[in-house]
């Protein structure tokens, strides 16, 4: 990367920041808010999906106090926006990075799939708790003249169980991870055929809205199986924090989206704990009744990858993109 690109980088970091700090000033809630009566769900990209009674795989139990519906349209723990191995669908075409000798740009494929989901009558999604299939594909490309070549390709798939009471959400989730070296990009780039592996992974967040407009979480996750190099319980530890920020529905946008921010720090015991920084802002529309979400956004990046035959490689990039939540 040349002193420009590092200087750039460097800039758009400080106004990150600044930008983060701005949107939560704005984003707080005033007295008057404080004083309103609470939404009906308790972060701002989480409806009520209140099926009627007697809707086909909706189920009363307990005299109809609560009730089981099978096949929900929504997770009750949302995703975490700029967490890079979230399971949600994104394109991001690199604009600025550390490899300026070619063009690169991430391609996922996800998705969360629910199966059943208890829940209160009178409470809905805020006093629930729901179990599903979460999986996705996570690719990075570099494009070399004509010709576009994987770098290396993750895939997992596992099982949350997710739960949420008021504003308190959580996620167990346990899953297992492949990970695939692109067998062209590596002689290309007269690089060793890094060794692919699979490993079984459990991770827990729990997550707090402050109030509809702001969200903090943080968990760890940690290798049960797999990686036999990683030789102590530390080298298998992952930690990971973030805090998103909402603004109210736009009205140049017809209030159909609004502005959002997210910063997420990771640091992982095999890289001796350096965190990990991925900052996004953007725009998010949302579909009503689901946690279905569009999201243009701008992605800075830095630290160690976070795919993983290349977790040992430190890269920072900016990118342009657009995630699809569903």
């Amino acid at each position: 990367m040349s002193k420009t690109e590092r200087g750039i980088l460097g800039r758009c970091s400080s106004v990150c920041c600044i930008v983060f700090l701005a949107v939560i000033g704005f984003t707080l809630p005033t007295n008057t808010l404080s004083h309103a009566a609470p939404p009906p769900s308790t972060n701002i990209t989480l409806d009520q999906d209140n099926p009627s009674q007697g809707t086909a795989g909706v189920i009363p139990v307990q005299n109809g106090d609560s009730r089981v519906i099978l096949f929900p349209t929504q997770d009750v723990f949302t995703p975490l926006l700029s967490n890079p191995r979230e399971p949600v669908s994104t394109l991001e075409f690199f604009v600025l990075s550390d490899t300026p000798g070619y063009y690169q740009f991430n391609g996922n494929v996800a998705g969360d799939i629910g199966i059943a989901r208890w829940e209160s009558t009178t409470q809905g999604v805020d006093k629930a708790i729901q179990i599903g299939i979460m999986g996705g594909a996570f690719s990075r490309f570099g494009i070399f003249g004509a010709n576009t070549y994987l770098i290396d390709g993750d895939y997992i798939v596992g099982i949350p169980v997710t739960a949420r009471v008021g504003r308190f959400s959580q996620r167990l989730f346990f899953y297992h991870e492949s990970s695939h070296t692109g067998y062209d990009y590596t002689t290309l780039a007269h690089l060793n055929k890094l060794s692919d592996f699979g490993q079984e992974i459990l991770q827990e967040v729990s997550s707090w809205d402050l109030n509809p407009y702001i969200r903090i979480y943080g968990g760890a996750s940690y290798r049960v199986f797999g990686l036999n190099y990683y030789s102590t319980a530390q080298d298998s530890l992952i930690l990971q924090a973030g805090i998103e920020a909402y603004t109210k529905s736009l009205g140049f946008l017809d209030h159909l989206g609004r502005a959002y921010t997210s910063l997420y720090l990771e640091s992982r015991g095999i890289t001796g704990y350096t965190p990990i920084e991925d900052f996004q802002v953007g725009l998010m529309f949302h579909r009503p009744g689901s946690y279905f979400d569009i999201r243009p956004m701008i992605d800075i990046y830095n630290g160690y990858s976070y795919l993983g035959d290349l977790l040992f490689t430190k890269e920072r990039y900016m990118a342009m993109g657009v995630s699809f939540d569903f």
